[in-house]
Order: structure tokens, then C-alpha cells, then sequence
């Protein structure tokens, strides 16, 4: 891997973030080492997006339980699909307990959305 994390400050730098997080996102296994980066690149892309683009503060828990409900399934079938424990989908649900980075990663190719989503914002 050739990229180097370094704070976002441009629009063009952002882009390309995005597109090593879509790139990693692909790869079916991840290292830790991969995992690790994807985590970072994620907390670079949400600390622009928060300067660039506010939203409402949402947690990880509650965007969980938005997707579950906007894609039809229930929490088991989340845990099935994912390998993730059906009581640490309900933990995240509830904000019990926040997403590891390789459970964000799991969740975030099951609802074809950007790990971004499951960052906490604080």
C-alpha cells in the first residue's frame, strides 16, 4: 500500500481518501494492519466532513438501526449475513457498546454504505 494518512484539508485530498476506503472495502479479508488504516482513513474523512458538511449527531447505534429497518431485515438476520453475535448487533442497537473497526467493516459491506457511517462523532 502506497497511501500515507495525513489530515484532509482539500476537497481533492478527500476524494482520494474516500476512494483508498472503497478500495480496502473491496478486499474480502482484511489484515490488521488494513483494518487499522481503514479505521484511521475513516476518522480523517469524518473530521473533514464535520468541518465541511455538519449533520446532526446521529451514534453508530442509531445508524444501525436506521439501515436494519430501511433494508427490511431483523438483527438476526444481520448477525447471520455478517458473523456478527446477534447480541452485539442488539449491544450496538441500544448503545451498549460501540463497532469495532472490523465490525464496522462487516456492517458497512452488508448495508453498501461507507464504514464513515458507524464512526462515532465524539
Amino acid at each position: 500500500m502506497q497511501f500515507r494518512p495525513r489530515p484532509i484539508s482539500t476537497e481533492s485530498q478527500y476524494k482520494r481518501v474516500l476512494r483508498q476506503i472503497d478500495e480496502i472495502m473491496q478486499r474480502r479479508k482484511l489484515s490488521r494492519a488494513e483494518d487499522d488504516l481503514l479505521e484511521l482513513l475513516a476518522i480523517l474523512a469524518a473530521r473533514y466532513e464535520e468541518q465541511h458538511f455538519p449533520a446532526p449527531e446521529v451514534s453508530p447505534g442509531e445508524t444501525l438501526v436506521h439501515l436494519i429497518q430501511v433494508r427490511g431485515v431483523s438483527k438476526s438476520e444481520v448477525a447471520r449475513a455478517t458473523g456478527i453475535a446477534r447480541q452485539t448487533i442488539t449491544n450496538i442497537s441500544n448503545g451498549a457498546r460501540g463497532i469495532s473497526g472490523e465490525n464496522r467493516t462487516k456492517l458497512a459491506k452488508f448495508f453498501h454504505v461507507s464504514p464513515l457511517l458507524f464512526v462515532a462523532n465524539g
